[in-house]
């Protein structure tokens, strides 16, 4: 007769509340991985910020004060930058040379290729008259009297009546001998234009008819025995027509 073998009484489980050591030290692994993970970024951005900061110090003393450190905590090299005049259109990227000579040469050709530019004259028509003018200025002056502006009001007058049906050009030559050497050009130049500034507003009825002015200094060919003004003449009215 064999022996009944004594049943054994199942083991309860582990309730569910009950972690293990094992499953602890998981839990806080895995806690531990997902910290790091969320602060992955902060940390690079920590990083980037000590770096820049470090770099800022070391270029706080290479000139580049105010850059990217405060001026007053950087040093200040006393070093001027120097600027050269260049003239425009002569120092293109096109156009510049490592050369000396080759550079001087250039300059050269532009230089004289500038002065043979060749425009048209502004002086036109085939018939001229010229009308010596009765005005004077005060020596060295160029301010246009009562009795020059009358003067110049009656030539207006007489041009409108004498070419009615034309459009003919009118020049204002001035001289200024009685000026010093020095201011001949100029105040020639400034009596021209006091003068054609009158015959402007006389002509507002005529504004088809082109004025010009110059100064002619102290007269050059204009005065003398094959000129066309006596050497007490300081303005000449000549009219420039087509026929």
């Amino acid at each position: 007769m064999s022996r009944k073998k004594p049943t054994a009484e199942p083991k309860g489980g582990a309730p569910g509340y009950i972690v293990t050591f094992s499953d602890m030290i998981t839990l806080l692994l895995t806690f531990f991985v997902m910290l790091l993970s969320m602060a992955e970024n902060q940390v690079e951005k920590h990083k980037f910020e000590i770096g820049i900061s470090s770099f800022r110090r070391a270029i706080a003393d290479m000139g580049l004060s105010g850059l990217l450190t405060d001026r007053a905590l950087s040093s200040t090299f006393d070093h001027p930058k120097v600027y050269y005049r260049v003239d425009a259109g002569q120092d293109e990227p096109q156009d510049r040379s490592i050369d000396a000579q080759t550079e001087m040469l250039r300059r050269v050709l532009m230089d004289i290729e500038q002065m043979m530019t060749i425009s048209p004259s502004q002086i036109t028509g085939t018939a001229k008259i010229a009308f010596p003018m009765a005005i004077r200025f005060a020596p060295g002056r160029w301010e246009l009297g009562a009795e020059g502006y009358s003067e110049v009001k009656k030539m207006v007058e007489q041009l409108k009546t004498n070419f009615p049906d034309q459009r003919p050009a009118l020049y204002v030559l001035a001289l200024a001998s009685d000026a010093s050497s020095s201011q001949q050009w100029s105040v020639s130049a400034r009596r021209a234009m006091a003068v054609a500034r009158v015959v402007r507003e006389q002509l507002t009825d005529r504004t088809d008819w082109p004025v010009y002015c110059w100064g002619a200094g102290p007269g050059g060919q204009w005065v003398g025995p094959e000129g066309l003004l006596s050497p007490d003449t300081q303005i000449l009215i000549t009219v420039l027509t087509d026929k």
